[in-house]
């Protein structure tokens, strides 16, 4: 375990550079969403590692609510955490389960003082935005399982908990929640902790298949495994139509199914006689093969656990790909057992609102729909181009086939060619053994989201402008180039032609991807706030009629909101939650990153020094705040500089240190800096 300055360096420096770790594939991809996950901190959340942090929990009340929204999630959990728990226990270890959200809604502790978290009680709040990097929030935001090492929390206050994570997905393939398996031992072994993951990953495969066979229980499951936890599971009615896949199966077979189309489950793999007659084969264990050449799988058949409610071949089919919106599942949830509601997604017209600009950008995009034109989305961070991204896809011709996203800045330089572009079976140390078709072929026919498109490396900008040039992409390993049609939306908070004159950014890939620009306002420049406050507090909590009082929307109004809409959401998201009553007063409004103190009273203006630059206060809180004052130090001398070197334009120095506007003028702000 790390010193606290030692943790605060690493964590800087990590977050910084976003730089590829040496050893294994999977080391490596582990400490890039670990890099990943604490520049989201520091940029994304405004979080100091060094910062002393209390987690939030919710009211009993609240936490009741929260249990009852997932009755289903935690009925099924349940007897499978149990079963784990009395094995994990007597080595310290306690598990709980966290809800999409991030709160914890149930646990089986340890409550052994040596090894008890007291912050990790149920109703505490793990989402990344409020309690940086750990396992559940980070889990839930990477989707994949997590491993938190004591220091590779953001926040050096958890620096004695190793914790470990995965995913946990509805049937229909929808994220819900996540299991945790934790130890509060400063001296756990990383080792050990991988073990841990791998358990946590067992957990959450278990669960899953529960309610998935409860969900298809009028059906014939077929299951198979992906790799050494991990389960897929296709049900398939009496015709061999496929009813459903879970996550896992979805994620192996996208390739090879399509969105809102009926697919036989001979449209995956090759047809064989042994199942014509599937009523005779529960219990079986086969070997089927992949359509076009593909691998051998083994997979086991079960019959299904209830008589079919019609003659088989008459229900709805499976609309194969994504769980985008709700669809009526075969076998209904048991009464006690109410569906989970999918959130409502947003359209064009929800997007510009009354706001003049927003309009205009609406009616332009709605006459290039349709086409192949590529649309680049500019504006400041968190002023909604994900969500204005995937309005247009919805509102499109392509709305049937998938919408893709791809963030470029969260993936590491290593990892882009093959997450973008795809690879072949065996095309590098540790690839999956069936290749990756990348995200450029899983969005043909539909629309592909390059997000942060200004952090994509010069490489592989060269690669993508061949792709959009000639519509074809080439996998990494590949014999021969595979032909797709995608809409491209891109996005980005930065100056490209900036990056393009420092030569950060190909002009031809510019001119490529700007067939239609649309600058997105900054939400403190919208006419429409007012209104916008109110229906982001009724999407959030739509069966709760809250509304604001003068004071409150008096404070919101009065924000200049730097984090725009995504800052929004997160601040009237807290004051919900903490409200009582069904009026949000001044009093619930927090406009400060979740789980920070309150801020102190601002001292007096710092002396300017010989090179008229105001030094900073003094510090005397000890260490942490001697490791905040050393990092604040460089990056006030920093901005100070560059500033001076361009001429005091803030919008030229913003573009120097590669950060947005906004970023920059609330560093100003924070470090007193004249411009």
């Amino acid at each position: 375990m790390l010193d606290l300055r030692s943790h605060v360096s690493r964590i800087v420096t990590s977050a910084n550079q976003l730089a590829p770790a040496a050893g294994d594939f999977l080391a490596q991809r582990a400490a890039d969403t670990m890099a990943a996950s604490w520049r989201r901190c520091m940029e994304g959340y405004s979080f100091d590692p060094a910062a002393k942090f209390r987690i939030e929990a919710v009211s009993d009340a609240e936490l009741k609510r929260q249990c009852q929204a997932n009755d289903e999630l935690i009925h099924y959990a349940r007897p499978e955490i149990d079963a784990m728990f009395g094995a994990v226990s007597l080595s310290g270890f306690s598990i709980s389960l966290g809800n999409v959200d991030g709160y914890i809604i149930s646990e089986r502790a340890n409550y052994n003082p040596e090894f008890y978290s007291e912050v990790e009680r149920a109703g505490t709040a793990w989402a990344e935005p409020s309690a940086g990097t750990n396992a559940i929030g980070t889990c839930l935001v990477e989707r994949q399982p997590v491993g938190v090492h004591t220091n590779d929390h953001f926040f050096y206050d958890f620096s004695a908990l190793s914790c470990a994570s995965a995913p946990l997905f509805s049937p229909d393939a929808e994220l819900i929640g996540a299991i945790n398996i934790s130890i509060r031992n400063p001296e756990l072994q990383r080792e050990t902790l991988k073990v841990v993951l791998g358990l946590s990953t067992s957990l959450a495969d278990r669960i899953g298949e529960r309610m998935f066979r409860q969900a298809f229980r009028r059906c014939f499951i077929l299951k198979f495994a992906i790799g050494a936890v991990d389960h897929g599971l296709i049900a398939v009615d009496g015709d061999f139509q496929l009813v459903g896949l879970n996550h896992a199966a979805r994620e192996m077979l996208r390739d090879r199914i399509q969105l809102a189309r009926v697919r036989s489950l001979w449209a995956v793999f090759e047809r064989d006689h042994r199942l014509a007659d599937l009523s005779r084969l529960g219990g079986t264990e086969l070997t089927l093969h992949l359509q076009k050449g593909g691998d051998a799988i083994t997979v086991s058949l079960s019959g299904p656990l209830e008589a079919p409610a019609r003659p088989a071949g008459t229900g709805k089919r499976f609309a194969a790909g994504p769980a985008e919106e709700p669809r009526p599942r075969p076998a209904a949830a048991p009464p006690s057992l109410p569906p989970r509601a999918a959130p409502r997604l947003l359209t064009l017209d929800d997007c510009a609102g009354t706001d003049p600009r927003m309009t205009t950008n609406v009616r332009f995009i709605r006459r290039v729909l349709g086409g192949s034109l590529p649309i680049l989305l500019l504006g400041e961070t968190g002023v909604g181009k994900d969500a204005l991204a995937r309005a247009i896809h919805e509102e499109s011709p392509r709305r049937v086939a998938p919408f893709v996203a791809f963030n470029c800045a969260s993936v590491p330089d290593t990892l882009i060619d093959s997450e973008l572009f795809g690879y072949g079976s065996g095309a590098f140390t540790g690839a999956r053994r069936e290749g990756s078709p990348g995200r450029l072929v899983e969005a043909d026919g539909g629309t592909l989201f390059l997000d942060e498109i200004g952090d994509m490396p010069i490489s592989q900008q060269t690669r993508l402008l061949h792709v959009l040039e000639s519509g074809e992409v080439m996998p990494l390993g590949a014999t021969k180039p595979r032909r797709i049609d995608v809409q491209v939306v891109a996005a980005t908070n930065q100056n490209l032609e900036a990056q393009i004159a420092r030569g950060q950014f190909r002009q031809d890939l510019y001119y490529r991807l700007a067939g239609a620009v649309i600058d997105i306002p900054a939400l403190r420049e919208r006419t429409d706030r007012r209104q916008l406050i109110e229906a982001i507090v009724t999407d959030l909590a739509p069966d709760q009629r809250l509304t604001l009082s003068p004071e409150a929307m008096a404070v919101l109004m009065a924000h200049d909101w730097p984090g725009n809409v995504r800052e929004l959401r997160h601040v009237l998201n807290r004051a919900i939650h903490i409200c009582e009553g069904d009026r949000l007063g001044a009093a619930d409004i927090a406009i400060r990153p979740l789980g920070r103190a309150a801020p102190r009273p601002s001292p007096a203006p710092p002396a300017a020094d010989t090179d008229g630059a105001a030094s900073l206060p003094s510090e005397t809180e000890g260490e942490a705040g001697s490791v905040r004052l050393a990092i604040a130090a460089a990056e006030r001398e920093a901005i100070v500089a560059t500033l001076a070197r361009c001429g005091g334009n803030v919008k030229a120095a913003a573009d120097a240190l590669q950060l947005s506007r906004a970023t920059l003028y609330r560093k100003l702000q924070r470090y007193r800096i004249a411009h």
